[in-house]
């Protein structure tokens, strides 16, 4: 029994001295196999001298090889007269210009091109004979070599040679001349882009010596870069921009650049660059000492941001509030205080990209607040009311935010409703008699600016404010303290409503800042809970296909700040069931005063909300997801101090639930009898403290991701 291996296992190839029955084998396979590249390539593999001579000699006398198939043969064997004949003859059909130096050296361009004699290449019967050529044989003999995407050095050249060798002659332009400088072309491109390919990690290294060491605007104008470089010409501008964009940035100057959306990158480049001036340097000297743990290992890059940013949230924290009697909230600290506020952005601002190094790359928000908290816990520092800890997960949060917006293929017309009721007090600084205050409209301003500001070009707010008490105190004020800012733009209105509690202002605004043709539609609450530096977490989640509305939720497990560890107490925890079982929602936090929604959704939804209480997020949520749009959530981190055996149930809940039940009624949503135990339980308890304060009895349901 006869056993036939693949032929690159043959003996032939694998042993030195072949036996002579193995020769044999060859020399009958040359002579009658089919001419197939990969038997023809395997068979010339062959080295053996004697072996050789005799394939060599069996091809040479074959008449039925195709064209393809003879240039092989004579690439590898140009001392074969025959197959050199019978490739010339292809070549010059009419005999006129016939060169058998001109065959072999076109066998050689289409398979070995760096055998290519380039002296050849510029004398006179090479050209004569590349004028002569059938172009057609010319197309066929190459045809891989011109399908290459890039062509190497001795092909490019000679390729080149014989194109100029047949323009000079002026012969007719063919498919042939028009492929093989189609060829050239992309050989061209490629090398060029390959070389601004190449200098990326230069470029972005020396813009970050302008920036602070900040990276991922620098990063993102490179890749806009590398997106424009279509053509050889195109990349060239592209690397030559890119060659000087540190002195251009540095003169405060702006490269010549044909491509508006590189131009909006450049600008992005520009803001970093100004926003790290202005920003404290105090980042080099935490990114130094931050370089080493405690037991002397060295931090991995990506985590080193993190360290940094502890030690400087700590280090301030420490040196204001160290010797307080009581510890400032979460939101005094980094939101109402200027100084915390800005220090929390230089955090965000580095954990987006510096130096090239961001740990939003490598980890998701659960690992990264996982990592805070065991940070924590291992350096023990005795901070009060763990203000480092909320500090740097906003600052995570915020880098995330500030990322995605980055990213964001669209530009952006954000138009937020803020609704207000006796706010007075809040909206101003603390001070002398108003000890709370909170100074809050120019803190979410400056994170709404903050966020903003990464995108000079494209972005821009409505913030519109709605007071709803009759009084009118809360307008009067905001107006006495609106500023300005030229990415925003602030708008106060005063609404009365007899049976509004929140709900009316909010859609009353959602309806007049759609009608104004922003795009992305949200609300928040005007205490600073709800960080608007987070909102790019929102819109980030609005760009994916069929997402109508994002809730910022308390509640995920990358969420961090409103609850405890071991997150809501029962009470909401049933109430979030009951919502779900009524109205099919959901959602781990439908009361979040966090929301953004899609001007399309807006529109679908507004005319069938009718609830204008506290309960109006259920229904609008409701009725969007009844309408075919998808709610999503993002995990937010609020400032904010829950307080440890601190317990209870709102006191609006149970009227609250009692309106879902009616709007359930109201959309036909309400599920069939047996569905409902949650609610059924609460109603047979007559509140929902009282059914809290009974054993569970019902799983809560976690929400998809």
């Amino acid at each position: 029994m006869t056993t036939f291996l693949p032929l690159a296992d043959s003996p032939l190839l694998t042993t030195s001295y072949p036996h002579a029955e193995y020769t044999d084998l060859a020399v009958r396979l040359a002579e009658h196999a089919t001419p197939e590249p990969a038997t023809l390539s395997s068979l010339l593999a062959i080295t053996e001298p004697a072996a050789s001579q005799r394939i060599a000699a069996a091809l040479d006398a074959r008449t039925d090889l195709p064209p393809a198939a003879l240039a092989l043969l004579v690439a590898h064997r140009p001392d074969l007269k025959q197959a050199t004949a019978r490739l010339k003859n292809l070549l010059f059909s009419d005999g006129t210009g016939a060169c058998h130096r001109f065959a072999r050296t076109i066998a050689a361009l289409a398979h070995t091109p760096e055998t290519v004699d380039h002296a050849y290449l510029s004398s006179t019967r090479f050209i004569d004979s590349a004028r002569a050529a059938d172009p057609g044989m010319l197309h066929t003999l190459l045809a891989a070599l011109l399908d290459t995407s890039l062509l190497s050095g001795p092909a490019d050249a000679a390729l080149g040679a014989l194109l100029n060798a047949r323009r000079a002659a002026q012969t007719q332009v063919t498919a042939f001349d028009l492929a093989g400088a189609a060829a050239r072309e992309r050989t061209r491109h490629g090398r060029v882009r390959a070389a601004l390919a190449a200098r990326r990690e230069q470029t972005i290294s020396e813009i970050a010596e302008h920036t602070g060491g900040l990276t991922l605007a620098a990063g993102l104008w490179f890749a806009a870069l590398l997106d424009a470089a279509d053509t050889a010409e195109q990349a060239g501008h592209a690397l030559a921009s890119a060659c000087m964009a540190s002195r251009v940035l540095a003169a405060g100057e702006e490269p010549d650049s044909p491509w508006p959306s590189v131009r909006a990158r450049w600008r992005q480049i520009t803001a970093v660059a100004r926003s790290a001036e202005a920003h404290p340097q105090a980042w080099h000297r935490a990114w130094e000492a931050a370089a080493i743990t405690p037991d002397g290992s060295v931090w991995d890059p990506s985590q080193r941001g993190l360290v940094a940013g502890y030690t400087l949230l700590a280090d301030h924290v420490l040196t204001h509030y160290g010797h307080a009697d009581s510890p400032p909230t979460p939101t005094q600290c980094w939101a109402t205080d200027p100084a915390g506020r800005a220090l929390l952005h230089t955090v965000a601002d580095h954990l987006t990209g510096h130096l090239g190094h961001s740990p939003l790359d490598h980890f998701d928000d659960q690992l990264l607040i996982a990592f805070v908290r065991a940070l924590a816990k291992n350096r023990r520092d005795k901070i009060p009311g763990m203000l480092h800890i909320h500090g740097l997960i906003a600052a995570v949060k915020a880098a995330r935010s500030k990322a995605l917006f980055l990213t964001r293929p669209a530009a952006t017309s954000l138009g937020i409703v803020v609704p207000m009721r006796g706010e007075a007090g809040r909206i101003l600084a603390p001070g002398p008699g108003n000890e709370d205050g909170q100074d809050a409209l120019t803190a979410k301003v400056a994170q709404l600016a903050w966020l903003l500001e990464a995108r000079p070009d494209d972005a821009r707010a409505e913030l519109l404010l709605v007071d709803e008490d009759p009084d009118g105190a809360s307008a009067h004020t905001a107006r006495q303290a609106c500023g300005s800012h030229p990415q925003i733009r602030l708008s106060v209105a005063t609404r009365c409503e007899e049976d509004s509690a929140k709900g009316g202002a909010v859609l009353w605004g959602l309806a007049q800042l759609h009608g104004a043709g922003h795009t992305v539609l949200a609300y928040t609450d005007l205490d600073l809970t709800y960080p608007l530096d987070q909102l790019g977490l929102h819109l980030a989640a609005l760009d994916q296909p069929g997402v109508g509305a994002v809730v910022g939720s308390r509640r995920r497990d990358d969420s961090h700040g409103y609850y405890s560890p071991a997150g809501p107490n029962p009470a909401i925890r049933l109430y979030q069931q009951a919502v779900q079982e009524l109205l099919g929602l959901r959602v781990t936090d439908p009361q979040a005063g966090f929301k953004a929604f899609t001007a399309a959704a807006i529109h679908t939804a507004l005319p069938k909300v009718t609830d204008h209480g506290l309960s109006f997020d259920t229904e609008l949520l409701a009725v969007l997801a009844a309408t075919g749009h998808t709610v999503a959530e993002v995990g937010i981190a609020a400032l904010h101090r829950w307080i440890n055996g601190q317990s209870g149930t709102p006191r609006d809940y149970d009227a609250m639930l009692r309106a879902v039940h009616e709007q359930a009624l109201r959309h036909g949503l309400a599920p069939g009898k047996g569905k409902t135990s949650v609610w059924d339980k609460i109603r047979a308890a007559g509140s929902l403290a009282a059914a809290s304060s009974q054993p569970a009895g019902v799983t809560i349901i976690p929400t998809p991701r």
